[in-house]
This record gives C-alpha cells, sequence and structure tokens, in this order.
C-alpha cells in the first residue's frame, strides 16, 4: 500500500474500525464472569425482563416489515424516497415523547373523545409504560417503519432493479394480475434478499433500545435493555458486573432470534409456491385501502409535533380542555438559560459529522476500491450491534485509556456510529462518480487537487451534505455510549431528556424533545438547500 493509501485510511481507521474491534474485545472477558451471570438470571425480574423483550421486539419489527412493505406496494417507490427522509430527522426519543402526550390518560387523544364520551376526569386506562409493553411495540412500529421504508425505495430505484423489475411488471399485467398480485409474486420475492441488513439492524434496535424503552416502555418488569442499563449505572460494582452480563446475555438473544428468523424463513416456501400457483388476481379495493397508509404516517408525525409544542408554552391545561387556558415560554427560557446540553449536542453532532465526512472521503478517494467491501460490512455489523453491548465496551475501553469523563471519550462515543452511518450513505454515490470526468480534466491538465476542489466535490455535493445530515441526526440521537462515556460530567440533549421524563414537568420534557427534533430537521433541510444544483434548466 503506498504513503497516500496508507493515509487516506488512517482517519476511518482511528475514528472507527480500531475502536470498534478495541471495544469488543474489552467485553469479552466479561464471559468468563459466572457470578454476574448466576446473579442475573437469580434478579426477580429477569424472566419476565426476557419474555417482554422477545415480545416486543418480534411484534414490533414484525408489524413493521409489513406495514412498511404495504406503503411500498401502494404508493410506489418514487414517491416515497423523499418524503421518508422528513421521518428519518426525528430521533426515537422525541417520537417516544411525543407519543405519550397524545396516548396518555390526559393527552390529546382523551381530550378528543371527552366531549362525544361526557369525561369530565381523566380515564383510568393504562397507555404509556403498560405492561404489556404495546406502547412501546406501536412507537418502534411508527419510527422504524419510514427507515425500511427509505430502504425499500432507494433499492427499487436502483437502475438495475428498476430496470429489472419494469419488463417482468409489465408481463405480469399483460397476464391479468393487479397490484398486490404482482408485488408479492414478482417484487417481493427479489426485495427481502436484497434487505437483511436493514431488517437485521431493525429487529437488532427492537429489542434492545433504552431509551423509547424507559419513556414508554414496560416498568415492572422492564425489557431486558432497561434492566441491564439500570444496573450498568449503579455504584455497586457487583450490580454493574450483573448489568454487564445482563448486557451479554441480550446479545446473545439477539444472534439467536436472528438466526432462528433466518432459519424459519425457508419454511414459508410452500405458501410462496401456493401463492404462485394460484390465478392471477386484482385487488383494487385492498390497493385503494393501502394508499391511505402513507398519509397516515404524516398525519402522526405531524400531531405528535403539535402536541410537543402545544405542551412545551403550556402554563394550565386542565382535562378536559382542548388547548392550553393559558401560554408561557418558561421552558423555553430555562432551555435558554441551561444552555450547556444544547451546546454540547449541536457541538458534538458537527465535530463528529464533519470529522467522519472528511475520513469517508479520504477513504473513498484514495484507498483501494476493493477495501470498501471490508469497511462496508464492518460498518453494517457495527450498526447491528447492540449499543448496549458496544456502549459497555467503549465504556471499559475508556476507563483503560483514563479517559473516562473527558470530551475526547464524549467525541469517540459519538463518532463510532456516526462515521458507520456516513460512510454507507456516501459510499455508493461516491462511487458511481463517472470517471469519465477525470478523464477530462486530465486532458485540460487540471492538477488532481484542483480537479477534486472544483470539479468532482461540487458535483458530489448533495450526497455529500446528505451524509454530513445523517451524521449529524445520528449524533445528536445517541445516548447508551454517550452516557457512559460522560460518567455524569457532561449532558446532552437526549440524556436530559429521558432524565426529565421521570418527573412530571411536562413542558420541559416537550421542549427538550422538540429541541432533539428541530437539530437534526434543520441540518436534513439546509442539506437540501444547499445541496440544489447550482443551474438548473428552466
Amino acid at each position: 500500500m503506498t504513503a497516500t493509501r496508507l493515509v487516506a485510511v488512517l482517519p476511518l481507521t482511528l475514528l472507527f474500525l480500531l475502536p470498534l474491534v478495541a471495544a469488543l474485545v474489552l467485553v469479552l472477558p466479561g464471559l468468563l464472569d459466572a457470578t454476574a451471570f448466576a446473579s442475573m438470571i437469580a434478579h426477580p425480574q429477569f424472566a419476565g425482563a426476557l419474555w417482554l423483550t422477545v415480545f416486543t421486539g418480534l411484534l414490533g419489527t414484525g408489524l413493521a416489515v409489513l406495514t412498511s412493505l404495504a406503503i411500498v406496494h401502494a404508493a410506489g417507490s418514487r414517491d416515497l424516497s423523499r418524503g421518508s427522509g422528513l421521518f428519518l430527522a426525528v430521533p426515537h426519543l422525541s417520537l417516544a415523547i411525543g407519543l405519550a402526550f397524545l396516548i396518555m390518560p390526559t393527552g390529546v387523544i382523551a381530550r378528543l373523545l371527552a366531549p362525544l364520551l361526557g369525561w369530565t376526569s381523566p380515564p383510568q386506562w393504562v397507555t404509556t409504560q403498560d405492561p404489556w409493553g404495546f406502547t412501546l411495540i406501536a412507537a418502534l412500529v411508527l419510527k422504524e417503519t419510514p427507515f425500511l421504508v427509505w430502504a425499500f425505495a432507494a433499492l427499487l430505484n436502483r437502475d438495475d432493479m428498476r430496470r429489472a423489475l419494469d419488463g417482468q411488471v409489465a408481463v405480469a399485467r399483460s397476464l391479468g394480475h393487479g397490484p398486490m398480485s404482482i408485488f408479492l409474486r414478482v417484487i417481493l420475492p427479489q426485495l427481502l434478499p436484497r434487505m437483511a441488513g436493514p431488517l437485521i439492524a431493525v429487529l437488532a434496535y427492537s429489542l434492545t433500545v433504552v431509551d423509547m424503552a424507559v419513556v414508554v416502555g414496560p416498568g415492572q418488569p422492564p425489557t431486558l435493555a432497561q434492566l441491564a442499563w439500570t444496573d450498568l449505572n449503579d455504584g455497586d460494582a457487583a450490580t454493574a458486573a450483573r448489568g454487564g452480563a445482563g448486557v451479554l446475555i441480550l446479545s446473545g438473544l439477539v444472534l439467536l432470534l436472528i438466526f432462528l428468523v433466518g432459519a424459519a424463513l425457508p419454511l414459508l416456501a410452500p405458501l410462496r409456491h401456493r401463492l404462485l400457483a394460484s390465478p392471477p388476481r386484482q385487488d383494487a379495493k385492498l390497493f385503494r385501502l393501502l394508499i391511505i397508509l402513507w398519509p397516515a404516517w404524516f398525519c402522526i408525525y405531524g400531531a405528535v409535533m403539535l402536541v410537543m409544542a402545544l405542551q412545551s408554552i403550556a402554563a394550565q391545561w386542565p382535562f378536559p380542555d382542548l388547548l392550553p387556558q393559558h401560554a408561557t415560554a418558561a421552558a423555553w427560557l430555562r432551555l435558554v438559560q441551561d444552555s450547556g446540553p444544547f451546546l454540547t449536542t449541536f457541538v458534538l453532532a458537527l465535530a463528529t459529522a464533519m470529522s467522519s465526512v472528511a475520513a469517508a472521503v479520504a477513504w473513498l478517494e484514495w484507498a483501494p476500491r476493493r477495501a470498501d467491501r471490508i469497511a462496508a460490512l464492518v460498518a453494517v455489523f457495527a450498526l447491528c450491534l447492540p449499543s448496549l453491548l458496544v456502549g459497555l465496551g467503549q465504556y471499559r475501553l475508556f476507563l483503560a485509556l483514563g479517559i473516562t469523563g473527558t470530551a475526547p471519550a464524549l467525541f469517540l462515543a459519538h463518532v463510532l456510529p456516526v462515521a458507520a452511518y456516513v460512510f454507507l450513505v456516501l459510499a455508493g454515490p461516491y462511487r458511481s462518480f463517472d470517471p469519465r470526468w477525470n478523464a477530462v480534466a486530465a486532458g485540460l491538465t487540471a492538477q488532481p487537487l484542483r480537479f477534486l476542489l472544483r470539479i468532482k466535490w461540487p458535483m458530489l455535493k448533495a450526497p455529500i451534505l446528505a451524509a454530513a445530515a445523517t451524521g449529524f441526526a445520528v449524533s445528536v440521537a445517541q445516548f447508551v455510549p454517550a452516557q457512559l462515556a460522560a460518567a455524569g460530567r457532561f449532558s446532552t440533549l437526549p440524556m436530559e431528556a429521558v432524565t426529565l421524563s421521570a418527573g412530571g414537568n411536562r413542558p420541559l420534557i416537550a421542549t427538550h424533545g422538540l429541541g432533539l427534533m428541530l437539530l437534526p430537521l434543520v441540518a436534513f433541510l439546509l442539506a437540501g438547500w444547499f445541496g440544489q444544483p447550482r443551474w438548473r434548466m428552466r
């Protein structure tokens, strides 16, 4: 490897590859702590937590997959890529907070029903933190469906997939097949095998989510991720070790369920064969019904944002009034006065996004193309790992280096997932750059640096800015690794929001939820604005 290529791979290696490997290696000694494992298994809430984890994770993932497939089938991929970006900018934690304000006994839905049902006091129903985890499942479906829709749409919009499917769809239509029949017989069998990465990531996240579970998940017993997280944050060494054992058990559970789901899929082959053997069908009524799904997501997200905005300025909001009686900016003033978490979140997001984009561009520009596959596989692997496992490994790494509770540790905790997302988003568009531009520039005797600054990077500004906005949003949403790395010496918006969710100051909770939401939205809007081509055909 030449010196240039070595320098090109160094930033991404130091920011992402080496810290990830070191973190995972430092988790392995915990496998030998039999006492911690026995203590976790003997925990009175362990069995219930294990069952709830499997139930909420599998059901949330399954419903998200089915819903996203229905949306892609009904709306068409060309209509979805841009709209799904808005949903991706909303952090999981913000959605959970807004959903809680919608469905709690004093929430907006109960207030809308109050005049119809004659309620003068909040209904005695259990919504958030229900013992079955249904609210957590609903939150997971609402958040993961747009991600899967975006992934499906991106796959369908690839030139090779589009060319292959267009002809097959035309043939199926000529044979009398309706939209649903074409989707199930022609499109779906070619989509699912290519979607293994996103599907595994969604399943792993649903099984190991912490921040959403703390806000809307069950409490007695909690999910296994919540149980392990509580123990990890305990000052007692034995309890913390028990939490580490819980993280390893949870990671093993994720691997086991991924294997079992993958092994169970071939068992559905007889059903598919039976479907293919059935005669063509026209499904116009069902097709019209599915069309309302994607607009429904816009309505739900809009309602979440609206109720958080109202709650953030509510001074008095007695039940069953639909609107607050008095408005106040006290919560926003407090956020401005205590701006440390907001500024920390913003600076970290900006620094990690810029560093990751620079490292990814250096790799993609000068590193050998054959190394891309290794980096992409490692990035997908990192994103499919439970954040608790990565966070625990990073925490032990930072302890070994003596940097726990410092700014460098907080930066490294944020930059690892950011670098993974940025590389995956940017690699495809960057490698697809037409090499004929290089030949034209060389023919005009343009120096390599001038070619990059004046031609290549300006032409790639849209995907570069999109990758930067994605990295910014990922950094803003980080909770588990950041909390462990900060060791109580730093605070970010997610940390503050999770802490506040246990209290009763709803305007302040809503303010932090909106702050978490607005930062990524502004980043995506700016990326879209500045990523527009300089010259347009009129």
